[in-house]
């Protein structure tokens, strides 16, 4: 199964994102600068954290009554951070920060998507001295296939997802305890 993922993630990386995709005005060679911080959450009071400045990675322990999260110190290596700044370009996430990437914004006709649990996103990374904020829910997967914006969002907090899932710091914190409905 881990391999799957492996190879799912890797064909995500080499494939870039969904057609009618925007181009990014970030430079081909990653600044020094570059850091990230990738978050989502169900519940606002535990979010799952990725961040590669603060050297953080957070896990929601789904437990509404004991210890709400777990931390732990997050190490990534150049190649890793590398990679993330490739995908960051390949979805042009320096051009998605106009609006929050949710069905009330990427509806064409005014008929929205439900989705439940509704999982959130925020999405903030620093490139050439600009900061770059991306937000969205769960919803824009519905859209993937008609807007270019939902896939590149999509596909970007897919790999993100995969990256923060099999990380050694993610899986040497406490399982969770429940679950959303």
């Amino acid at each position: 199964m881990k391999k799957i993922a492996i190879l799912a993630l890797m064909l995500g990386l080499l494939a870039g994102c969904g057609a009618a995709k925007a181009e990014s005005a970030l430079p081909e060679e990653m600044p020094a600068d570059f850091e990230i911080r990738y978050e989502n959450w169900v519940d606002a009071d535990a979010i799952n954290i990725y961040d590669t400045g603060e050297k953080l990675l957070q896990k929601d322990l789904v437990s509404p009554d004991g210890q709400r999260t777990a931390q732990a110190e997050l190490i990534v290596s150049d190649e890793t951070k590398q990679e993330i700044y490739a995908k960051v370009r390949a979805c042009a996430l320096d051009r998605l920060g106009d609006e929050k990437l949710t069905s009330e914004n990427l509806t064409t006709d005014g008929t929205q998507v439900g989705v439940a649990p509704l999982r959130e996103y925020e999405i903030t990374f620093t490139a050439n001295g600009t900061t770059y904020t991306v937000t969205g829910d769960s919803t824009a997967q519905s859209y993937i296939r008609q807007d270019g914006r939902a896939a590149q969002f999509w596909e970007f907090t897919q790999y993100m997802n995969e990256l923060y899932h099999n990380s050694p710091e993610y899986q040497s914190l406490p399982e969770a305890q429940g679950g959303y409905m």
